[in-house]
Formats: structure tokens, C-alpha cells, sequence
């Protein structure tokens, strides 16, 4: 395991919180998630009202693909 690959997995390990959320509800809430990053501008307002989201991302890199890339999909082409 590289050094970059360690220290995300215990950055991962040490941002685990009492309740969190599992990939089913993370994809149940990622589409409105995304629209108040989009409708706002920033994801600070998006992660103030989803926190679990915004910390699931942060800790499933699989997820975290998948939000990143419906984010390229919403956003317009320049």
C-alpha cells in the first residue's frame, strides 16, 4: 500500500461519526444533494443540509466518483 492510499484510509477511519448513512441512501439522496450545490453555487449549503451526505462522499470513494460526475453531468457546457 502506497503512502497516499494510507493515509486516505485512515483519514476515512478517523471521520467515521456516530450515524451515518449507507451507498442505498446515499444514492436515494445524492439528485437533491446535487441540485442545492447547483442551485446555490457551493457546496457549503448542500453539506449544511445533508451532512451525512456530504460525509459519505468523503468517505466512499465510490460514491464520491458518482457525485462527482452527476455534478459534471448537471452542469452546463461552457
Amino acid at each position: 500500500m502506497d503512502a497516499a492510499t494510507l493515509i486516505r484510509f485512515l483519514g476515512t477511519i478517523f471521520e467515521t461519526r456516530g450515524t451515518e448513512i449507507v451507498c442505498s441512501e446515499f444514492f436515494e439522496l445524492l439528485p437533491r444533494y446535487v441540485d442545492l450545490v447547483e442551485s446555490s453555487g457551493e457546496p457549503g449549503a448542500a453539506q449544511s443540509a445533508f451532512p451525512q451526505v456530504a460525509q459519505h462522499i468523503v468517505q466512499c470513494m465510490e460514491c464520491g466518483e458518482e457525485y462527482q460526475a452527476l455534478l459534471e453531468v448537471t452542469r452546463p457546457r461552457r
